[in-house]
């Protein structure tokens, strides 16, 4: 499949490539990190919740640096590259994914120092989420790497990001519910806690929207085999 790209894909494109991929995988480590910090924030002292709030602003530091870079080479390529916009999009998506994650952190960071509680009930909620999310956010990651190799296999995997997007929409809406009885004699406490799947949920909505545009990409791609 290396001389399949090779034919139909130029150097400049090939290089593009490459630089989304590391920036799609930035973006994964990124939903790592919340993850993480999801977990830290049960039975954990404000220095180790602190820490594991730093190392996910730091690695989406990484992501907006990166991102600028591909941007600008992209920029640079002017008509050189046909796709160029497409693939824009995608890079833009990838940076909107972790600030949206970065959002969703900073209110669960929030909540805590508020000194509400995070107990084992609102964790399952969160974290059952953000699983499902990461396992969107897999399928997505996985079929950019195909579109190389395989792009017939990226569209099936972006027919999944559908799917899954539908079941991360099914989540929000029994979680949101799950959170108004909960938390409906404290209304602060309510609206941080919202606030934060509401931002996981968009992450949702990014992933898909990246995905479609990556599904075009592929069909382009597995029209020319």
């Amino acid at each position: 499949m290396a001389e399949y790209w090779r034919e139909t894909g130029s150097i400049a494109e090939m290089h593009v490539f490459e630089e989304l991929n590391n920036l799609a995988r930035m973006s994964y480590d990124t939903l790592r990190d919340f993850r993480e910090f999801v977990d830290v924030l049960i039975n954990n002292g404000d220095q180790v919740i602190a820490k594991a709030y730093e190392k996910l602003r730091s690695r989406k530091h990484r992501v907006e640096e990166n991102k600028v870079m591909v941007m600008e080479y992209l920029v640079r390529l002017g008509r050189a590259l046909e796709e160029k916009d497409m693939y824009a999009s995608i890079a833009l998506s990838l940076d909107k994914t972790v600030q949206k994650i970065d959002g969703a952190a900073y209110r669960l960071y929030m909540f805590i120092a508020n000194k509400y509680s995070f107990d084992n009930e609102l964790h399952s909620c969160v974290s059952k989420f953000v699983e499902k999310l990461l396992e969107e956010y897999n399928m997505f990651y996985d079929g950019l790497n195909l579109l190389r190799s395989n792009p017939r296999r990226c569209i099936k995997n972006m027919e999944q990001v559908v799917k899954l997007e539908e079941e991360l929409d099914k989540i929000y809406r029994s979680s949101e519910l799950e959170l108004f009885k909960k938390l409906a004699d404290n209304i602060p406490a309510l609206m941080i806690m919202k606030d934060a799947m509401d931002f996981i949920e968009d992450v949702a909505d990014i992933i898909k929207e990246a995905g479609e545009t990556l599904r075009y990409l592929a069909l382009h791609r597995a029209a020319l085999e």
